[in-house]
């Protein structure tokens, strides 16, 4: 696909909004994407098969740019266009704003926000110095030199603030103060948000009139990388005083359900989850995994009512509450995440409510 057919196709999805056609059309990805992108398991050089990466480039898809050190975790990629272009909708910018970009990476968005924005309104902060480095070469490049900083995102860049809009390109848990304090009042935060049992929701804040806080609902459903300091622990635990039972909720009504995980996610905060094969089992069944770090609990995937299905030890019984809480889930009317929002305060506080912020629920 080429770049122009990809973004007739994002305008006609409704993804990209006729404000933002312009910059996407004038400021194509391939204009700031490395050379070298990891794909398929491997990393494909454009020098010796320009063709497939030119292919990939104008794909809406997300592309790896950079390993972590255990050469398979991904730890920088250029963001799938429709997600870009979902963000950008909704940062809902107008002429002249100043904007704070959280999460450099390739430079790419930094480069459609000066397009719209004029370069001296936006400022965009790398935690990696090669990154950063490398993006504002490509940001001189091609004539939209927006200000590049290298420091940690999450603190924001206080020297350039109040700003109109932050636009955060790394998942959270908990929305750092400093983003609230750094926006000026009625500025919003879009920011990617997360829980360690499922990441994620995009948020959209809103800083109120005396700066000390910021709501907002959640509007896209999206993953993102964690930012380095907000990625969740492992969460381990030890196995000890087994409680069996059956379990009254199908498993898979969550694993396969991002609205009933994302839900859950927000009521019982700090819960791990993941997806094993449990080939020991005489079931030969795979097993889906819960724990807090203290306690833990697992359901089978098949047989899941049986009487020994479940399996729970440590201080909390986690599937019972699991599973109530997508009961609570279903009597209010099983809500996409787009009816949950979140307030948060400069000093940390963070309350998740449903459909009003009044009607908090965690």
């Amino acid at each position: 696909m080429k770049w122009n057919a990809l973004t007739d196709s994002l305008r006609e999805s409704g993804a990209l909004s006729v404000d933002w056609e312009p910059a996407f059309r004038a400021v194509p990805r391939r204009l700031f994407v490395p050379d070298r992108i990891h794909h398929g398991g491997e990393w494909l050089d454009r020098k010796e098969r320009p063709v497939e990466w030119s292919e990939l480039v104008a794909s809406d898809i997300p592309l790896v740019t950079r390993l972590d050190e255990d050469g398979s975790t991904p730890s920088s990629s250029s963001s799938m266009p429709t997600v870009v272009a979902q963000m950008l909708r909704h940062l809902q910018v107008s002429d002249s704003m100043r904007v704070l970009d959280i999460g450099t990476g390739a430079g790419w968005t930094a480069a459609l926000l000066a397009r719209r924005l004029g370069a001296e309104n936006v400022t965009t902060v790398e935690l990696d110095p090669e990154l950063s480095g490398s993006a504002r070469c490509r940001l001189v490049a091609h004539r939209l030199p927006a200000r590049t900083v290298v420091g940690d995102g999450m603190l924001g860049h206080p020297a350039g603030a109040p700003y109109d809009r932050v636009h955060v390109t790394a998942a959270v848990q908990r929305v750092p103060g400093a983003l609230i304090e750094q926006t000026a009042p009625g500025g919003v935060i879009l920011v990617p948000y997360g829980t360690a049992f499922c990441n994620g929701g995009l948020l959209k804040l809103t800083v109120a009139e005396d700066g000390r806080s910021a709501s907002g609902p959640f509007v896209e459903d999206v993953a993102f990388m964690w930012g380095r300091d907000q990625r969740p622990g492992s969460g381990e635990f030890e196995i000890g005083d087994v409680r069996y039972g059956p379990s009254a909720l199908d498993p898979a009504a969550v694993a396969e359900h991002t609205d009933a995980a994302f839900a859950i996610g927000l009521r019982l905060p700090g819960l791990f989850r993941q997806e094993v094969w449990a080939g020991y089992d005489r079931f030969g069944t795979g097993r889906f995994e819960i724990w807090d770090g203290v306690s833990y609990a697992h359901c089978r995937l098949a047989d899941w009512d049986g009487g020994h299905a479940v399996s729970q030890s440590g201080p909390r019984n986690l599937w019972d509450e699991l599973t109530a809480a997508h009961a609570w889930w279903q009597r209010q009317g099983e809500p996409g995440l787009d009816r949950f929002g979140l307030t948060v305060t400069v000093a940390g506080e963070h309350r998740v409510w449903l459909d009003e912020p009044d009607h908090v629920v965690g």
